[in-house]
């Protein structure tokens, strides 16, 4: 078999990811090999853990313009997040686009406009693995346009060895991380959600009420809520007037708006 220069390129750079599994800079050796066959702005390794707080692994360097942003993110926003949201499922080890785990309207969501489109850009692609302990490991390539065909099918098929190599370095520098958050940390974000939506209404938000106003957060169209709340779309409409109603307010953007002057209050 005759080898091409590109291809011994491309083995020294898999030698170089092999000898460095036990080391951190593996994270920084893998976006490097990445990035010879795919577009990538910025980048991210972290734990989506289902009780807590994602756990931060390692992540693109000089991150300081938007570092305010990324604390939120970790604060509290990380519920907005569609691949922490899907993370949560029964879900394979693969690699996962932005477009097929975000809710239907996500693009038009103030998450998007205020958060992801500054901190993450354009485009998104995960690589996720879940873990023996319960969370799931996350790669998360940023672009500031469109991934395409090429470019995904490359991933999924680099996919295949990388998955299982990024499992194995991150077991081999467990010692170096520090513990999962306490399983009541989510429930405690939320509890926060919930607080900020309370102090501007004078009536009792309902638990329904609450779960819309994470849906509508997130991006989820009134037909898609009624599907997840088993609803009729009709009824998904009544619960979304009432929550407007009692925060007198009349858009998403204010609520998302409403919820982040209560995380900052609550901070």
């Amino acid at each position: 078999m005759q080898l091409e220069v590109s291809d011994v390129a491309f083995h020294q750079r898999l030698g170089r990811l092999v000898e460095k599994l036990d080391d951190k800079q593996f994270w920084q050796a893998l976006i490097d090999l990445l990035r010879k066959v795919v577009h990538v702005d910025n980048w991210v390794v972290m734990i989506f853990w289902p009780n807590g707080t994602p756990q931060l692994i390692a992540e693109i360097p000089a991150r300081a313009p938007h570092d305010e942003l990324f604390k939120g993110y970790l604060n509290s926003v990380y519920l907005l997040d569609p691949f922490y949201q899907f993370s949560l499922g029964a879900i394979s080890p693969g690699v996962y686009c932005l477009d097929e785990v975000a809710p239907d309207h996500f693009r038009e969501t103030e998450y998007f406009r205020r958060y992801f489109s500054v901190n993450v850009l354009e485009d998104e692609v995960q690589l996720l693995a879940p873990l023996p302990a319960g969370g799931t490991l996350s790669v998360s390539l940023g672009s500031e346009r469109r991934f395409n065909a090429t470019e995904i099918g490359t991933l999924c098929l680099y996919g295949a060895w990388l998955l299982p190599l990024m499992c194995h370095a991150l077991s081999a520098q467990t010692a170096l991380l520090p513990p999962p958050v306490s399983s009541s940390a989510q429930s405690d974000r939320r509890l926060h959600f919930e607080q900020a939506l309370h102090k501007r209404s004078n009536a009792s938000l309902t638990q329904r009420e609450i779960e819309v106003a994470l849906m509508i957060l997130a991006g989820h169209s009134t037909k898609n809520m009624a599907k997840l709340l088993g609803v009729s779309p009709a009824t998904a409409k009544v619960h979304r007037r009432n929550l407007y109603r009692k925060l007198n307010i009349s858009s998403q953007s204010t609520l998302f708006l409403l919820i982040m002057d209560g995380e900052s209050e609550a901070s």
